[in-house]
């Protein structure tokens, strides 16, 4: 497995954009498979914000994370975010999600970035496995979700 930017690989931007509408769609009512790849799209930076790195398994699309100014609009003071860590199900506990997350974080360290945010609504124990810190419990469109904070040690 090797983790590199989704820009250098076109081809899988409606790919993963698609796993993510499967995934979290319903809890954007209205939103499309389009307006995901539109997203998708506009977020393919490489070494800035934001950002999308894939893990993959030659040309295999194993997974991707995004690095983005704002990921929750309850909260637009809190910035830059990790969002959207989506591994494909067969190959969920074998680490991915943690190998793209640490990607990220790397990125936004390199960036200057001194701390970066995230929300879940469960998978709290992985982040904080790997660092992650609660911040606060909210309801986000009717779910609940819990904020989480990494700060960048330089």
């Amino acid at each position: 497995m090797h983790i590199d930017y989704l820009c250098d690989h076109p081809p899988l931007i409606e790919e993963l954009a698609a796993l993510h509408f499967k995934e979290w769609g319903q809890f954007r009512p209205g939103q499309t498979v389009e307006n995901r790849i539109e997203h998708m799209r506009a977020s393919c930076g490489k070494g800035a914000i934001p950002s999308v790195v894939v893990a993959l398994d030659g040309s295999r699309l194993l997974g991707g994370a995004l690095l983005l100014e704002n990921d929750l609009k309850l909260r637009p003071n809190l910035t830059p975010w990790l969002a959207g860590v989506y591994v494909i199900a067969q190959e969920r506990g074998r680490g991915v999600a943690s190998q793209l997350v640490k990607r990220v974080v790397e990125e936004a360290a390199t960036l200057g970035v001194r701390e970066l945010y995230l929300y879940t609504d469960a998978s709290q124990a992985l982040y904080a496995r790997l660092g992650w810190e609660v911040i606060e419990d909210l309801l986000y469109d009717d779910l609940p979700v819990t904020v989480m904070k990494f700060v960048i040690q330089r």
